[in-house]
């Protein structure tokens, strides 16, 4: 089969994500789409001429897709990633996948048993600027990572994700969000699978009950420090969404990225500068390209429900001890 010949749906397409992903899918491709919001699916399946749905169950049934592009509030994704098994269909999943690890663990297992294609859009690892960091630039051992990835107020999922502020429904707040990008990055870029969560403190400046800025120190089990800065926090206009801030520290030098920039600070060298993209948004096109092709070939992805159940045992340490540290009960 080619990709061209795939029979594509679309789930849960009031996700502020979703419109990321659309320039990757092949024309002709899209046969139903289906969310809670009747008129946002049908104006989103307009361009398609693609039937639209409600019940995403119906859909499976009806348009029996190949492959399903899933989107869900995060305490509905265990049962929509169980239901695409079930049908055995290929699909993708935005993260966290699940409430927590527990959930994301249920889902791997039951995807092993089927044998089931999953992949998980940690954007980055389909990304040139971490290929170009991991196999030009970072030649050196890592001894230390820091992170920080602040983006807009919590106030801009009112209008079609309010349930992003509640942790009942979405499991946490900005880490839950944002910090599972680099979780995973700090793995992939040192070929780890565990750590040792140090410490977390969370903020909660806000009237909702989830995190809007927080800080984690790991280890990771290579002995690498990581230290994880996020938030809710950044005023956002027209041309700056949101600050997003690498440094890496290796046994030769100092590197940091940012602004579309990585420079590279070596000893005994000069300083260099080189181009490097920092936002990751263009990298959803780029991951369902690679992502519908790896399934017609029958490849692995990049990043499946096995990345996704590390980074989630992870976050799940961090959030237990930032909860104790700041003795919330929920």
């Amino acid at each position: 089969m080619n990709v061209t010949d795939l029979k594509i749906a679309l789930i849960g397409v009031s996700h502020w994500h979703v419109p990321l992903y659309l320039p990757g899918l092949p024309q002709g491709t899209v046969v139903g789409i289906s969310d809670d919001d009747a008129a946002l699916a049908a104006s989103m399946a307009a361009p398609f001429g693609a039937k639209v749905y409600t019940d995403y169950r119906q859909l499976l049934k009806e348009c029996q897709p190949d492959f399903v592009f899933a989107f869900a509030p995060h305490y509905r994704m265990r049962e929509l990633a169980l239901d695409l098994i079930a049908a055995g269909v290929g699909f993708t999943i935005e993260k966290p996948a699940g409430l927590n690890a527990h959930e994301v663990a249920e889902i791997y297992d039951r995807a092993e048993q089927k044998k089931a294609f999953c992949a998980i859009p940690f954007v980055w690892r389909y990304s040139d600027t971490v290929t170009d960091l991991k196999e030009k630039y970072l030649k050196d051992p890592i001894v230390h990572m820091s992170y920080k990835f602040v983006a807009g107020p919590p106030s801009r999922y009112l209008a079609t994700s309010r349930w992003m502020l509640e942790r009942k429904l979405a499991g946490g707040g900005c880490m839950t969000n944002l910090g599972v990008h680099f979780i995973d990055m700090a793995l992939n870029l040192t070929d780890c699978t565990t750590a040792e969560v140090l410490g977390s403190i969370y903020q909660y400046a806000s009237p909702y009950d989830i995190e809007t800025y927080a800080t984690s120190l790991l280890r990771l089990s290579n002995g690498t420090s990581l230290v994880l800065e996020t938030g809710y926090a950044y005023p956002m206009s027209e041309n700056l969404k949101r600050e997003n801030r690498w440094t890496i520290v290796t046994t030769q030098g100092y590197n940091i990225l940012a602004e579309n920039n990585l420079e590279l600070r070596h000893y005994d060298e000069p300083t260099r500068n080189i181009s490097l993209n920092t936002d990751s948004d263009p990298y959803y096109e780029i991951f369902a390209r690679v992502t519908l092709n790896d399934f017609v070939s029958g490849i692995r992805p990049r990043a499946s429900l096995k990345e996704m159940l590390a980074t989630s045992i992870i976050l799940d340490q961090m959030n237990a001890l930032a909860d104790a540290q700041n003795k919330t009960k929920w």
